[in-house]
């Protein structure tokens, strides 16, 4: 994805879930992501210059950012 934007919005929000995988929002160079609820262990990986706006994340979320705003 580049210089796109995501919106995430569960139907159903349930406590503790992961409401989008591991491999969202990896590599968006002037993109936006916002979800409601929980993101996967691995969210953000290798941000280069996005913006994230999340609820939680797993252990290993921003791992190896370079730029960009979670």
């Amino acid at each position: 994805m580049s210089a796109g934007r995501i919106i995430v919005i569960p139907r159903i929000y349930h406590d503790g879930a992961a409401a989008i995988g591991t491999p969202a929002c990896t590599v968006p160079p002037a993109a936006s992501c916002s979800l409601r609820g929980i993101a996967g262990e691995r969210f953000a990986v290798r941000n280069s210059g996005a913006l994230a706006v999340v609820e939680g994340t797993g252990d290993h979320a921003c791992e190896y950012m370079t730029g960009g705003t979670v």
